[in-house]
């Protein structure tokens, strides 16, 4: 029976052998934690046999045709900016210069198309809510006029004077409406 029962030196080889297995861990994952390990993995899960830029080029082109296309259409006009710009200023080359201004016309178009796509919605979301409330203000007319009919049948006379009473509930009804929706002028 003794023999089965672990001494204080099996204890400290055991612990000897799982530090020696999470050296060898840590060194593993360092080796693999490193920026081009970790591109290389990452252009394989891509299907790229390699992270170079021509391999990312013939995957773009291959993948993306059109915006790759694109991309490179801007790139060579923005290389023949320079290469005039350069001509321009007797050889000295300002190559941020065009694309200070490239990105300037492209952050002007962005906002201009946003600019007119948030006027759009505004517009539709204005149009509903004049649909909604025009609904809305014809159904509390007709509730009205319905209330106001089991009333003026209860009056004396009350045919007779329902276009009057009808008329000035309305009117009544118009100016609150307006108070509570007209701007206060201190608030522009």
């Amino acid at each position: 029976m003794s023999a089965n029962v672990p001494t204080s030196s099996d204890y400290e080889a055991e612990a000897n052998r799982v530090r020696k297995e999470i050296d060898e861990t840590i060194r593993e994952l360092r080796s693999r934690l490193t920026p081009p390990s970790l591109a290389s993995e990452a252009a394989a899960g891509l299907g790229l046999s390699d992270a170079s830029w021509a391999a990312s080029f013939e995957f773009a082109t291959k993948r993306y045709p059109i915006p790759t296309a694109i991309a490179g259409f801007g790139i060579a006009l923005w290389a023949l900016a320079a290469i005039r710009n350069r001509s321009r200023r007797g050889g000295v080359a300002s190559l941020a210069s065009p694309l200070r201004e490239s990105s300037e016309s492209l952050v002007d178009s962005a906002s201009r198309v946003f600019r007119e796509r948030a006027a759009l919605k505004r517009r539709e979301l204005v149009r509903v809510a004049q649909a909604r409330i025009a609904a809305g203000a014809e159904g509390l007319a007709d509730e009205l006029e319905r209330k106001l009919d089991d009333v003026v049948d209860q009056v004396t006379g009350g045919g007779e004077v329902r276009p009057l009473i009808a008329s000035a509930i309305q009117i009544a009804l118009t100016a609150a409406l307006e108070g509570l929706l007209r701007k206060d002028p201190r608030y522009p």
